[in-house]
This record gives structure tokens, sequence and C-alpha cells, in this order.
């Protein structure tokens, strides 16, 4: 029988964690200032690497520190108003959800677990690589036996959209989070929702 899976991002789609970046950013001197900051949003997050000036042999090093950080910062890290109904309400339809994400698992088990929404997740694959998410969901659909008509990417960035469809699975790119509208119409996903709760009318 099909199974159809929904597959999220965390940061910036069922998270609210930009301001936290944007802290962590500019306790390491990068330039994230109000207006960089809006200027951000419109960039691919290979072009946020390039604005930011930051070496690609550091990437590595900067993501780590960041779990670091996010961890003690996660108390005041809110899942977006009306993620935990959509969650349940998909969960409780039959859909089968797990998370892709460039945060550590025990970052984001917290945070699930704080909101009760933690079962809700069959599986949770933290990717150490910012460009490497169409693998992961290359191997989950396997796992699953999923069609890729009937399996979802849900993310905030061009570069979810890009991984969903390297992976051949449909791609769901959400206003709320790091990129903006303009730039991830410009990435031709194949939905775009403006609000949490057209989540699950979009996906079921």
């Amino acid at each position: 029988m099909d199974k159809k899976v929904i597959i999220f991002d965390f940061d910036g789609t069922l998270a609210d964690t930009f301001p936290v970046f944007v802290e962590f950013a500019r306790g390491e001197g990068l330039d994230c200032g109000p207006e960089e900051t809006e200027d951000l949003r419109n960039l691919s997050i290979r072009d946020v690497i390039a604005k930011l000036r930051i070496p690609t042999w550091k990437i590595p090093f900067l993501t780590a520190k960041f779990h670091g950080y996010f961890k003690k910062a996660s108390p005041r890290v809110p899942l977006f108003k009306g993620i935990v109904d959509v969650i349940r309400d998909l969960r409780e339809s039959g859909r089968i959800l797990a998370i892709v994400t460039s945060n550590s698992r025990s970052n984001v088990e917290n945070l699930l677990n704080r909101d009760g929404i933690r079962d809700c997740f069959d599986i949770i694959h933290s990717e150490r690589s910012l460009f490497g998410k169409a693998r992961p969901l290359r191997n989950i659909m396997r796992q699953l036996r999923a069609l890729p008509n009937d399996a979802w990417y849900v993310g905030d960035e061009v570069r979810d959209v890009e991984a969903a469809r390297e992976a051949g699975m449909q791609s769901l790119a959400v206003s709320w989070g790091f990129n903006s509208e303009a730039v991830l119409r410009a990435s031709h996903p194949d939905s775009l929702a403006f609000e949490p709760s057209e989540l699950s009318s979009l996906l079921n």
C-alpha cells in the first residue's frame, strides 16, 4: 500500500530559530546588523556564506559551535504558532512524519519533547552537511518504501526546495522562515504556504 510521507525541515519551518542564529552570528563577529539580516533573507545559503565571508573550511566548526549555543538558548526558542496542532492533525490523519535537519538531533528532540509532539515523528535525521539533504531524503523514502509522488519535503529555504527536487519528491516551501517569499517563488517549489494553518489542507 502506498504511504504518504511528509518530511520536515526544522529550523525556520517548525521552530522560530532565526533570532538565535542572528545572536550567534553577531557573537562570532559576522556582519548581521538589522539591514544586513533582511538582505540575507533574499539569498541562498551559498550566497549567505559568501556575503558573510565565511571560509568553507570553517563551516563545520561554526555549525558544531552553533549547536552548542542553540542548546543553551533552546528554552526560549518557540515552535511557530499552530505547528503543534498541524503536526498532531497530520499524524492523526495517518501520515508518516519525519525530520531532516542541519541542527543536532538532541536539540530537535528537546524542543519536540517540550511541546509534546516527539512521538509524532518516526524518523529524525541530523545532516552535518548544509548541502547534503537530498541523500537522507532518498534514504528515508527507501526505508519507508514511499513513492516519490507520495512524499513531501517541507522547508523554508531554497536549498530545501532543491534537495526535494534532487531526491525526486515534492516540495512545499513555507514563507515564515529564513528565505523571503520572492526567493522561494523563484526556486519553483511545488507548493507554497503562508501560514502554518495551511499545511494540514495542503498536505492532506
